[in-house]
């Protein structure tokens, strides 16, 4: 699949780009463990930026197929960083941090095999954004110190909706991929 460089430059593909360009300073920021309140600005920043660029691109009728690959990319590229800063300060789970990595990069690859074979990119569903959301509640209650039941909760709820989300994203492919 060829993606016009026509529909690359739109504001809400620079703030996905602006994303992937923060992800590395959250690695840092989060495996340096002494700068909580920049870790929790930028993170809040994020996703304000994750929820606007999509408002943009429709507010703007700019939907296009970069912004299809690169807002998905932009949030996994992002969540890995937090996940590894996490991984690396020893605040996280390493089984939760894998679960969540093959999920992301069992999606990348469906999603350029499926845009190879039909030139079409699956966009997000409420059932993926749901599971980011579960996502960064495990994040948020590790990176904060809040463990036991609670932590273990999320943990289970999350990875939960992580399998559920490959099972929708493994469907909606192979419905779409029969019809067209």
């Amino acid at each position: 699949m060829q993606l016009p460089m026509s529909g690359l430059f739109t504001a809400a593909n620079m703030l996905s780009i602006a994303r992937m360009v923060i992800a590395p300073w959250m690695f840092v920021l989060i495996s340096s463990g002494d700068q909580k309140e920049m870790v929790y600005t930028i993170a809040l920043l994020a996703y304000i930026s994750d929820l606007l660029d999509g408002y943009l691109a429709r507010a703007r009728n700019e939907v296009t197929e970069w912004g299809k690959v690169l807002d998905p990319l932009a949030d996994k590229i992002f969540i890995a960083s937090v996940c590894l800063g996490m991984i690396w300060s020893g605040q996280l789970s390493i089984w939760y941090i894998a679960i969540v990595l093959v999920r992301d990069i069992l999606i990348i690859i469906a999603g350029l095999f499926f845009a190879n074979k039909s030139d079409y990119v699956l966009p997000s569903t409420y059932v993926g954004k749901a599971t980011v959301l579960t996502i960064i509640l495990v994040l948020v209650c590790a990176f904060a110190g809040i463990d036991g039941l609670y932590l273990q909760i999320a943990y289970v709820v999350s990875a939960l909706m992580i399998v559920y989300s490959l099972i929708h994203y493994s469907k909606r492919m192979f419905i779409t991929m029969k019809v067209s």
